[in-house]
């Protein structure tokens, strides 16, 4: 196997797809067309993407899937882990904000520029936070399945 060989088998799978340019997909199909080994790589690929097409998607009902969604152990642990995480989280940002604050080798300059950073990035979150907040009464989209 040569060096274009390696070349068009890297290009194969854009080249069934119909993602490469004119130019490339010319020079891929004159290649396949004389070189076997690189022939016969396309056909494996172009078949094995053919049983993945043909393969049948699983799909659930919209009544399974409200049921699922709705379901009272899924929501409460679901619930529980936020809690924990928020909670967790909370603590262990309250204990580095603390020692960062105690440390006497940083200067004063040092933790205003830090606080000041972290802080206009929380009252950024805050402030999209809200407005996705507002907009989601009004959100034309909301039921919108895709």
């Amino acid at each position: 196997m040569n060096q274009t060989c390696d070349e068009m088998q890297e290009l194969l799978s854009g080249y069934l797809d119909g993602e490469l340019t004119q130019q490339q997909s010319q020079r891929v199909h004159l290649h396949i067309q004389n070189c076997l080994s690189c022939r016969a790589m396309y056909d494996d690929l172009k078949t094995m993407k053919q049983g993945i097409a043909s393969m049948e998607k699983q799909t659930m009902s919209e009544k399974e899937l409200q049921r699922l969604m709705t379901d009272k152990t899924a929501t409460s642990s679901a619930w529980i882990g936020w809690l924990l995480l928020i909670g967790s989280l909370s603590v262990v940002l309250a204990i580095v904000v603390y020692q960062f604050f105690m440390n006497d080798q940083t200067s004063l300059w040092i933790k205003l520029l830090v606080s000041a950073f972290y802080g206009g990035i929380a009252f950024l979150f805050l402030s999209v936070l809200r407005q996705r907040w507002i907009a989601r009464k009004t959100d034309r989209y909301k039921g919108v399945d895709l």
